[in-house]
């Protein structure tokens, strides 16, 4: 008798977990669709809301989960927005618009800062933890935005950045004439003060994390390099055939936007030229330049390390006061943790040019941001039995300013 060995192959998508050595949750294939629509604009795409589960049973909200329903998160004023008809030719003109109601409060003693902003697509600013102002327009037509709040100095700028999807789950839209075609992200902003100074823009010294990345077409292609999370890598070629492609995701630290959240282990912003991100036909972008090309302080657009397949991205900055910017001074020239590495405890030394009785409150943060320890109490020895080695960021916050120091926990 005869044995024939009869091979069969099943063709079940699938992939080896090999492939991938990154720390994100891998989901495959299409969302579910929850939301069909969020903002109607004539000439505009479907801004809808998904729902994805990844191979370890996570479940993740596409493009990101934000807060445009939420009515207690106040929308931007509109600096541009065709899809009202607010096609204001000058930033005089749409401030004229604006009657007062709009500013938001966060110091009552603070003066009025202007944000000018322009986000491909949808942004969420926080002020020291505190919602200012949400994107009007989720996805196209194009728009740009004034938000203005009024807060004493030093604060945090911490914005939420999204870039919109019609495939949900697969970071791509129909476009060039392709089912599955990777668009890209970009914000530019400007801020100015109560004398209409320019007190911060985007460059390169913000921060920036990724929190989704999509389309991946081969999970071998990502990598990691500390707390980066990188996709150059990786392909962004358009294609008529993605409903199997994948999607990296990564929970977003629950403290992000306050003002207390440790971000020096987040990767710089990368900037990205006027012609990469394509505003030379934007008028929502074009009629600003003024503000946003200032030739004497320049803003930049920012993203993450891939402004095409990073589709959440988190950018934070700190607003100093004029003795804020002294910290580098005194990081350098004043403040010492020794020994470090530590092991139970440490000290801090100070020159004699600062005063211990000046410093508000000295806290501990793990990597991750979480606050693990704080003092109001103005002493130089900290006890920390019960800290795991590894590496932690000691912050010194005194009246005017605030000092960072990375700890190293034997």
């Amino acid at each position: 008798m005869k044995y024939i060995n009869v091979y069969i192959i099943l063709s079940i998508p699938f992939f080896s977990s090999a492939q991938y050595m990154g720390t994100a949750a891998v989901t495959q294939g299409s969302a579910t669709t929850i939301t069909n629509n969020l903002y109607t604009c004539t000439g505009g795409r479907i801004a809808g809301i998904g729902t994805i589960t990844a191979t370890d049973n996570s479940t993740w909200t596409v493009p990101a989960v934000v807060n445009y329903t939420n009515n207690s998160f106040p929308f931007a004023s509109n600096l541009y927005n065709s899809c009202i008809g607010a096609t204001y030719a000058n930033s005089n003109l749409a401030l004229a618009a604006l009657t007062g109601t709009d500013i938001v409060t966060i110091d009552p003693t603070g003066e009025v800062i202007t944000a000018y902003v322009f986000a491909d697509n949808y942004f969420e600013m926080y002020i020291n933890g505190v919602p200012v102002g949400k994107d009007n327009v989720p996805y196209t037509q194009f728009n740009s935005n004034i938000i203005r709040f009024r807060v004493n100095k030093p604060f945090t700028i911490a914005m939420l950045l999204v870039d919109w999807e019609e495939n949900l789950g697969l970071g791509s839209e129909n476009n060039n004439g392709y089912a599955f075609h990777a668009g890209d992200g970009g914000m530019v902003a400007v801020f100015k003060d109560a004398s209409n100074n320019i007190i911060a823009k985007t460059d390169g010294s913000w921060k920036a994390q990724t929190f989704y990345t999509s389309p991946i077409m081969d999970l071998s292609c990502p990598y990691e390099v500390g707390t980066s999370r990188l996709s150059s890598n990786c392909s962004a070629s358009d294609s008529n055939d993605g409903n199997a492609y994948y999607g990296l995701h990564w929970n977003r630290p629950s403290n992000w936007n306050d003002a207390a959240f440790i971000d020096n282990t987040w990767p710089n912003a990368n900037v990205y030229t006027n012609a990469t991100i394509g505003v030379s036909n934007k008028p929502s972008y074009t009629n600003f330049t003024n503000i946003f090309d200032d030739p004497q302080n320049d803003a930049q657009f920012i993203w993450s390390s891939n402004v095409i397949l990073d589709n959440e991205v988190i950018v934070r900055y700190n607003v100093g006061s004029t003795a804020f910017v002294f910290e580098n001074h005194v990081k350098n020239n004043i403040l010492k943790l020794h020994p470090n590495p530590a092991k139970d405890n440490f000290k801090i030394y100070f020159s004699d040019e600062t005063k211990i009785s000046d410093i508000k409150n000295i806290c501990i943060y793990n990597s991750k941001g979480e606050k693990l320890f704080e003092t109001e109490k103005s002493f130089e020895t900290i006890y920390m039995p019960n800290l795991q080695s590894g590496l932690y960021l000691v912050k010194i916050n005194f009246k005017d300013y605030q000092i960072t120091e990375k700890l190293i926990v034997e």
